[in-house]
């Protein structure tokens, strides 16, 4: 499959007529991608580098950064939807990394009923969107952030603490009340079954961050504080004695048993890391085309790829952040292996075409769409010269 694509679009662009110059974004940019030249104060953009966090749309005060996803008229249309489909007056606010499920946002913030909102990061939101979201009726805003030392973009989490104080005392101020706004932050972390645990060191060994450490005798001990939800660690235990919280296993398993029989032929199944691509808050689907979103591509288990082509789907995609992009030190590499291994074991009952890897990066949209695309021709071929 070709992987030469263009790059006409990008996910964010600068308008420097509209730029003061102030600096605020190259210093809030956790990836060096806005810089200010010495000679004549122009701040320049350096797609390449971008992550697409969008800290510099949400703070610019001069509005001279855009970005495609989730700019403010698309996070106020999708609100406007939103309240009437939900029927609340509750907003709840939550980032991709930290979001747990419905009964999580019940237990965390006492509501079980609201509206919801979920960005790859909150630290990406401008304050306008709180101000309209209180103008369309919204009398309470909580928001889930990441815990500080968690967040994927770096200064996403602090840079939201500091935004909603002040927010809250503009709002006191303006006779709302005090912190109109609840700010709750939260990691979603690893799980461990000691009673299955065979203390095979796997989990020692993938491990990007440590946090996994063998004992004596024969144990494992999980040190949750080091811990950043990347599931790598629970795709490769061979005990099935990990889980990811709101990645369950069982949980990815109903949601494969869920979609299948939904779908047109051929039916594709894509594995879409959160972070390398950003789908539209009021996305269609397409009939043939399902997804389930993960915290990283490391989370990809075999286990559910020979469950999905079980339950009948015809083509398997991973989408997944290049080793440079990746917001879980690199373990997309690593993920990527264990996939061409499962490819290789495929190949013995003609499968292996049906099962494709791909990096893409949000900072090109485009990207995605191409892979996906060229993916769906190949199973349709595969489809046409088997019936």
């Amino acid at each position: 499959m070709s992987q030469q694509v263009t790059r006409d679009i990008v996910a964010v662009k600068q308008n420097e007529d509209y730029c003061s110059h102030c600096s605020i974004c190259s210093s809030l940019c956790p990836y060096q991608a806005l810089n200010k030249e010495a000679e004549t104060g122009k701040i320049f953009l350096d797609i390449e580098k971008c992550q697409v966090c969008g800290l510099c749309y949400s703070t610019c005060p001069a509005k001279a950064i855009d970005t495609i996803y989730y700019d403010l008229d698309s996070l106020i249309n999708y609100l406007g939807k939103a309240k009437q489909e939900f029927d609340s007056d509750t907003l709840v606010i939550m980032c991709k990394g930290s979001a747990p499920d419905f009964s999580g946002v019940e237990k965390l913030f006492g509501v079980s009923k609201f509206v919801p909102l979920i960005v790859p990061c909150v630290g990406r939101l401008p304050e306008e969107i709180y101000f309209n979201a209180l103008l369309m009726g919204i009398e309470k805003i909580s928001v889930l952030a990441c815990d500080e030392d968690y967040c994927r973009y770096d200064r996403g989490s602090p840079v939201t603490g500091r935004k909603i104080l002040a927010l809250n005392l503009l709002l006191n101020q303006l006779g709302y009340g005090q912190e109109v706004i609840n700010l709750k932050r939260h990691s979603l972390k690893v799980m461990v079954d000691a009673n299955l645990c065979i203390a095979c060191g796997n989990c020692v060994f993938y491990c990007p961050y440590s946090a996994a450490k063998l004992t004596s005798p024969g144990g494992i001990n999980f040190e949750l504080s080091a811990c950043r939800g990347c599931g790598l660690c629970v795709a490769m235990c061979p005990a099935t004695a990990l889980d990811l919280e709101n990645w369950e296993r069982e949980r990815i398993s109903m949601l494969i048993s869920k979609l299948s029989p939904e779908m047109e032929p051929p039916k594709i199944l894509v594995f879409r890391c959160q972070w390398a691509v950003f789908p539209p808050l009021n996305g269609g689907l397409s009939p043939n085309i399902r997804f389930i979103d993960l915290p990283c591509a490391a989370r990809v288990d075999n286990f559910h790829i020979l469950e999905a082509f079980l339950k009948g789907i015809d083509g398997v995609l991973i989408a997944a952040c290049s080793e440079e992009d990746c917001k879980q030190e690199k373990v997309s590499g690593k993920a990527q292996h264990a996939i061409a291994t499962l490819g290789k074991r495929l190949s013995q009952i003609g499968f292996q075409d049906r099962l494709y890897f791909c990096t893409v990066a949000p900072r090109y949209p485009e990207e995605f769409d191409r892979e996906l695309d060229q993916f769906s021709q190949k199973i349709r071929a595969i489809g046409s010269k088997e019936g």
